[in-house]
């Protein structure tokens, strides 16, 4: 369960390097979409709540799977020939996502006119989420959430922006720190101690028992996706 260190230690591995139910509670972010949130992590070696781990995502017929790398390999069944993503997660409180769309016209999402004429639309959240994101290129997008460390000394001392733009191949996000002064209610911040650790969660999540070697794995109709680019965030859960 390491922090800020000890994952910044570890995170120029390449994969030559590495050993070969669902309760989701993952945020998700559609273009458009910025999050303002309060890290529960604080990035301290032992922190539990913040966390890298490998993942296989692919296609299976219509519709994605993610597939946790364990010690020995996967931890469930993948096609032949799938890579794992570096990735990494962290517990946070989010208050509100603001969505540059509607297109379900949800009716609890409230129309916000900000400074420049653009319309948002703000979805207010206020509760504990799973942030679960791509290194990114040369750990590009983890790095930003270094720097917030670095400049605050801990990563729950205030609000982090976390933002994606564009689709497909021209997906990216950001993480910056803001002057926000929101804060977790003591009713709600009573319940951190109930959270599962991030290595528990995607335990719980995306694993299943290892299969054997040489062992027959997914259907042949299923297609391995090679998710290291962002690209594919306009379609899969992470």
């Amino acid at each position: 369960m390491p922090g800020i260190r000890a994952i910044n230690e570890r995170s120029t591995r390449t994969s030559s390097e590495r050993g070969t139910s669902s309760n989701r509670r993952e945020l998700y972010f559609r273009d458009g979409d910025q999050a303002f949130l309060i890290p529960v992590a604080t990035g301290e070696d032992n922190d539990p709540y913040l966390d890298e781990f490998w993942m296989y995502t692919f296609q299976d017929g219509g519709s994605f799977r993610s597939v946790l790398e364990g010690p020995n390999g996967p931890m469930g069944k993948i096609p032949e020939g799938t890579r794992a993503s570096h990735r990494f997660a962290f517990w946070a409180y989010v208050i509100e996502v603001f969505h540059g769309s509607n297109p379900n016209n949800n009716d609890r999402w409230e129309a916000v006119t900000g400074p420049s004429g653009k319309t948002v639309y703000k979805e207010e959240i206020n509760d504990f989420r799973v942030i679960a994101l791509s290194m990114g290129r040369s750990n590009a997008l983890w790095n930003q959430l270094v720097d917030v460390y670095n400049d605050w000394g801990t990563l729950n001392k205030g609000v982090v922006r976390i933002r994606r733009q564009g689709a497909g191949l021209d997906t990216t996000y950001t993480i910056t720190a803001t002057p926000k002064e929101d804060e977790i209610s003591e009713s709600k911040y009573s319940e951190v101690n109930d959270l599962p650790s991030i290595k528990d969660y995607m335990l719980d999540v995306y694993s299943d028992t290892p299969s054997e070697p040489n062992q027959e794995t997914v259907p042949t109709s299923s297609i391995s996706l090679d998710d290291d680019e962002d690209g594919w965030d306009e379609k899969l859960p992470f």
